[in-house]
């Protein structure tokens, strides 16, 4: 039984950001650490693209298909080949040199070309046949239900990353949503906090809107800027 559980998308950059906190606390306190999936395609279905940006249903799609394959490696292998797995897919979208063009909306162009699945597979120690899943919908069930899941744990109105503390049935919440990483000693304060206010069950939310984007190489040319963006 995990520790711990991370719902992801590949696709969204402050979710790699506590993807790699998570490795660190996991490096730091010998978590057992479950990953599941939330799609970020699945979650906007109803929602609609409207007012969004020109690229996010590409990019959304391109996540949904990096979890295609994730599914069919989780089958395969379990999750400590998920874990590997989202590390390289992380690296390949996020930590990488940024487009010519200036600004986020290149970013997502960027990001709505996808990834080199084969290639990210390799670099995972896995075998490229898990490619093929990508563009095949039969573990779109599978994504949905986890989705939906994420949902019933933490609520309806939340994006990614979820951490779900001793699943199934612990507490869970959408967050944290950070821009850079902690220093060791840091982290393990960081995660305390988090463990102990997720576990009153009184506590609902804390929350602030404005967030510098992350700290990732793919967007060094606008460390420092403010967004708004989930």
């Amino acid at each position: 039984m995990a520790d711990l559980e991370l719902f992801f998308d590949p696709v969204c950059p402050f979710c790699w950001q506590t993807s790699k906190f998570v490795r660190q606390v996991q490096r730091l306190r010998g978590l057992d650490v479950g990953y599941r999936f939330i799609s970020l395609r699945f979650l906007n279905e109803p929602l609609g693209y409207e007012g969004k940006p020109d690229h996010y249903p590409q990019v959304h799609r391109e996540g949904t298909r990096l979890l295609r394959v994730a599914a069919a490696v989780r089958e395969a292998h379990g999750h400590e080949a998920v874990g590997v797995l989202y590390q390289r897919m992380g690296e390949a979208l996020w930590e990488v040199a940024p487009p010519q063009a200036d600004g986020f909306d290149a970013v997502l162009a960027a990001q709505a070309q996808g990834a080199d699945i084969p290639s990210v597979l390799h670099a995972a120690g896995l075998s490229t046949r898990f490619a093929d899943a990508a563009d095949r919908e039969d573990h779109d069930p599978t994504l949905r239900a986890e989705t939906d899941e994420a949902l019933r744990r933490a609520g309806d109105d939340v994006g990614t990353p979820i951490l779900s503390f001793s699943p199934p049935d612990g507490p869970a919440f959408f967050g944290p949503v950070i821009s850079e990483l902690p220093s060791d000693e840091e982290a393990v304060a960081l995660y305390d906090s988090i463990v102990q206010l997720a576990s009153w069950p009184g506590f609902a939310e804390l929350k602030r809107s404005l967030r510098t984007l992350p700290e990732v190489e793919i967007l060094d040319r606008m460390r420092g800027e403010v967004t708004t963006r989930s």
